[in-house]
């Protein structure tokens, strides 16, 4: 029997709407397509998709965005959840269908993630992933292209295609490694997690803790922040502007410390290059602010660690490894320090914690999460060994005397 050779690198240009309904009409019938998109961002406050990449089994097709046909069904087929989407390293590509539909993507599985689970490393790039699934080298070459010229040049339309041609395979061999592992439900769950993760919606202290020097600022100082950070938004959808070019973060910090009324004063302010109505805006924002009561001033619960803490994380950061080499698991996929951070804390200072179920909810807790709930609690040791040459971090439930 003959193996299947992967898509053709010639892809297919949809030139129109009759073509694409075709092509929609192929996807529903095959109940998968890869998928992948390129878009530029820079310059405006939300990236604009320059070209959608879709593979089946013979082919790769390219959807332009820019031409005069509507190309909602795509995206429509994104959120189809009786057909499967193959991506890589997906949440910028789909989270653009929060942003075309208003609602999530469905029934994705992303090859960055499945390499995660059977211990190929997280995050790895898709030209790795080839080289190590597929033995095959991929051309990268365009990742500073401009997607917005017309017509796309040679090398931009290889390089697109080779985006998706691949995934198909990919994902079949590395599912195939996670259903021997028993581990397909946990990287379903996960894939399911990053289409939820992409919804374009972020929590007060969320946006806060994003904001370069809020762990500087006062409660008060939050709160007044805080309302220029949604002003900055609104400015920026209004010019079509990147966030950050608006009122930069130190910016926002400074008029937030200052707590100024006066449009003119604000003007003062080195790097606020925004016009005068503007400036009036941030200014009477600044003075609502001011106004918002001490019960309602926002919080951040410090990041600094005391010694205790940091040498708990470092404890649990080395069990945690050693237990995925041992069990073909990513590191990077199954924990990140902060997760770890808020776990510890949920121990030294239950009243100070932030909210995490990463390792008391899901796959993680079904991992790892009572040897973690174990060490923590002194239930469990940790001990070095020797085995086969190779010093291993082991930790070990405590046996009781009783």
């Amino acid at each position: 029997m003959s193996k299947k050779k992967p898509a053709k690198l010639d892809p297919i240009l949809i030139g129109n709407k009759s073509e694409l309904e075709a092509l929609c009409a192929d996807i529903q019938d095959a109940g998968w397509f890869a998928f992948d998109t390129e878009f530029v961002g820079e310059d405006q406050f939300r990236p604009e998709v320059c070209l959608i990449q879709v593979a089946l089994a013979d082919d790769v097709y390219l959807i332009d965005p820019l031409s005069k046909y509507d190309v909602t069904p795509i995206w429509e087929l994104l959120a189809d959840e009786t057909i499967e989407k193959i991506v890589h390293a997906g949440p910028e590509d789909v989270a653009q269908a929060w942003h075309e539909l208003d609602r999530p993507p469905r029934n994705v599985i992303d090859t960055q993630l499945a390499a995660g689970f059977v211990g190929v490393g997280y995050p790895v790039s898709l030209s790795r992933l080839v080289r190590m699934t597929l033995n095959k080298r991929m051309h990268k070459s365009q990742t500073l292209s401009d997607w917005r010229q017309r017509p796309l040049g040679k090398d931009q339309i290889q390089y697109a295609a080779e985006d998706v041609v691949h995934l198909k395979r990919i994902r079949d061999k590395l599912m195939r490694k996670t259903d021997s592992l028993g581990r397909t439900d946990w990287l379903r769950a996960e894939c399911d997690a990053m289409c939820a993760a992409s919804e374009p919606t972020q929590d007060q202290e969320q946006r806060l803790r994003r904001l370069k020097g809020a762990g500087s600022l006062s409660r008060h100082e939050l709160a007044i922040a805080y309302a220029i950070l949604d002003e900055r938004e609104t400015l920026a959808i209004e010019y079509n502007r990147p966030v950050r070019t608006v009122i930069k973060d130190h910016i926002v910090v400074e008029l937030a410390r200052r707590g100024w009324t006066d449009p003119g004063k604000l003007r003062s302010i080195r790097g606020l290059n925004i016009s005068n109505a503007a400036v009036a805006r941030v200014a009477k924002v600044v003075e609502e602010a001011l106004k918002i009561p001490e019960a309602e001033w926002p919080e951040l619960p410090s990041r600094e660690d005391l010694p205790e803490e940091d040498a708990l994380i470092d404890l649990l950061t080395a069990v945690l490894k050693d237990w995925c080499l041992q069990n073909e698991m990513s590191y990077g996929l199954l924990s990140k320090k902060q997760t770890l951070r808020n776990l510890v804390r949920s121990r030294t200072r239950p009243d100070d914690a932030e909210e995490d179920t990463t390792f008391t909810e899901g796959w993680r807790a079904e991992c790892v999460g009572g040897l973690l709930a174990d060490l923590l609690d002194g239930k469990a040791e940790v001990r070095v060994v020797l085995e086969e040459n190779e010093r291993r971090v082991v930790a070990s439930r405590i046996e009781s005397s009783d």
